[in-house]
């Protein structure tokens, strides 16, 4: 779904480095994400892509950052890139830390935004439902969809009115999260979990299994299945990420939560409310024959950080009428 993940990378590349920033470079970086689990589990037949990408997106940053101005470059570019060279860090050491940025910064939040969208098109009663309340606000709370892009800042975004697209965003993180946590105690304690207590000792290590918790049908009762109105009953507390009572570790949590939660959550609901003001979207059926019906993509057994799927889908766009 290029429609919906090349505007993400995109519009959060020229927020954040500015519009000098090579934008013709998201052909290169998908295939760069979609290698990089299998190069981190160090299958070589993929390493020839891989390599290919990552080096011609090492050298178009490069040239980006050879060309550093502070005084014409965005605000936000112009205070970083100085740095590089005020700390005699090189080149191509500058472009492998931004490139490593980028794909903590983009990785998990296209592969959400696109589990998202085909979870939903796979309930047409969900996609519906969240389509409605996305029509509903635009129309009561900002008039119309010009207005929301020009007023839809993190504030306004962070409101009870956006309920089930909320609870359809967290689902999806619920079940497309894979990461696994690790941490040392710093001091003897016990763990209660349930009735059960469980005795740590200083110096050992404790191994998180988020993706247990997230699909412990005892705390999320039929928990394989994207139900989209999961999170509607938790209390909104004024937050993105609502989801009192239920055990929710995508995100990480205690001093080591995700220090770019806010950002991710606001990009996808962003993406999220204009795609589906602007389209009606109905999935591609690779199949022949009247039998064909459309299922989403299996995952992909290897992943970092979220599920990557095992094919792409195909979609079909008609603009809607946007008021």
């Amino acid at each position: 779904m290029r429609s919906l993940t090349e505007p993400l990378y995109i519009g959060a590349n020229g927020m954040l480095f500015g519009t000098r920033f090579p934008q013709d470079t998201c052909e290169d970086f998908c295939i760069f994400l979609n290698g990089l689990p299998k190069r981190l589990c160090k299958f070589p037949s993929w390493s020839i892509p891989f390599n290919r990408a990552r080096d011609r997106l090492l050298q178009r940053i490069s040239d980006y950052l050879e060309g550093a101005n502070p005084t014409t470059d965005d605000k936000l570019v112009s205070s970083f890139t100085p740095l590089f060279k005020e700390d005699d860090i090189p080149i191509e050491v500058a472009a492998s830390s931004i490139l490593s940025f980028m794909s903590l910064l983009h990785q998990n939040t296209v592969n959400v935004i696109f589990w998202l969208f085909a979870w939903l098109l796979e309930d047409p009663t969900a996609l519906a439902s969240v389509r409605n309340e996305i029509d509903k606000v635009i129309r009561e709370d900002f008039g119309n969809l010009q207005t929301f892009i020009v007023e839809a800042n993190p504030e306004k975004l962070d409101s009870p009115s956006f309920v089930l697209l909320n609870s359809a965003i967290l689902e999806t993180m619920r079940l497309a999260s894979v990461q696994t946590g690790v941490r040392i105690a710093t001091c003897d304690m016990d763990i209660t979990d349930r009735e059960k207590t469980i005795p740590i000792s200083k110096g050992e290590c404790v191994v998180l299994d988020p993706r247990g918790a997230h699909l412990d049908d005892s705390a999320y009762p039929n928990c394989e299945k994207f139900v989209v109105d999961r999170f509607v009953e938790s209390e909104y507390r004024g937050d993105f990420a609502t989801t009192a009572g239920y055990p929710f570790f995508t995100l990480g949590a205690g001093k080591h939560v995700c220090k770019g939660r806010f950002l991710a959550l606001y990009e996808i609901k962003v993406v999220t409310i204009v795609y589906l003001s602007l389209f009606d979207v109905t999935p591609i059926v690779r199949g022949k024959g009247p039998s064909s019906t459309w299922e989403p993509p299996k995952p992909n057994f290897h992943s970092v950080g979220t599920i990557h799927p095992t094919e792409d889908v195909l979609v079909r766009l008609r603009p809607r009428s946007v008021p």
